[in-house]
């Protein structure tokens, strides 16, 4: 493996777990009662989960943007140490990103909290400071490479110098077209898709398979 430049996370069951990216404003909007409605129609596969979060998106009509920001942590539930994960990647030049399913505005929220190179997530429309329920671009498993492409691109970095970290489906295109892989707190379906596989509630577990060699 050449020299590592860069490790990419996913967000939802990654860096937070419970509570997903898109429930926290939900929550905040006091939508809870129907996310959990969306929730279980997928669930039950009524709906598959792209459609569950255009119905999930209708439910942050008109919350402010800003309170994502002001109150994340008091709704989110992350993992242990994240803030020093980035940190010990920094140290060794490696950059760190969060690619999403979930509202950019929440990576956003993510990426300052915790000190992200950059982030990517679904752009949910946002007029004069409040969202308007709808989503303007759609971020799925396919999109997720082409973010980390795009990163890659602008910072002259190869597949083969990146590490993926993630829990879900969405993730195992990146899995793949990354040269290492980490599977954290995943199914087993998931967890075949992953070179390294690892169940933790702290963030610093992950970092003996991202320095091995």
């Amino acid at each position: 493996m050449e020299s590592l430049k860069l490790v990419c996370f996913d967000l939802d069951d990654t860096l937070i777990r419970e509570i997903h990216s898109v429930m926290v404003p939900c929550i905040l909007n006091g939508k809870e009662k129907e996310h959990s409605f969306i929730q279980e129609q997928e669930e039950k596969g009524m709906i598959n989960y792209i459609s569950a979060d255009y119905l999930r998106a209708e439910l942050l009509l008109g919350l402010e943007e800003r309170k994502i920001a002001q109150y994340f942590l008091e709704v989110a539930k992350p993992l242990k140490n994240i803030k020093d994960v980035v940190e010990a990647l920094h140290e060794e030049n490696i950059k760190c990103i969060v690619i999403t399913v979930g509202p950019k505005q929440v990576a956003k929220v993510v990426c300052n909290i915790w000190g992200f190179d950059d982030y990517y997530g679904s752009d949910y429309e946002v007029i004069e400071g409040e969202f308007t329920g709808k989503i303007l671009n759609y971020i799925g498993a396919e999109q997720k490479i082409s973010c980390l492409q795009h990163f890659c691109e602008n910072n002259s970095i190869k597949p083969e110098e990146c590490i993926a970290v993630g829990d879900g489906s969405t993730d195992i295109p990146l899995f793949e077209y990354c040269e290492k892989s980490i599977a954290i707190n995943s199914s087993a379906e998931v967890k075949k898709s992953a070179i390294y596989a690892v169940d933790t509630d702290d963030l610093t577990d992950i970092l003996k398979y991202i320095f091995c060699r």
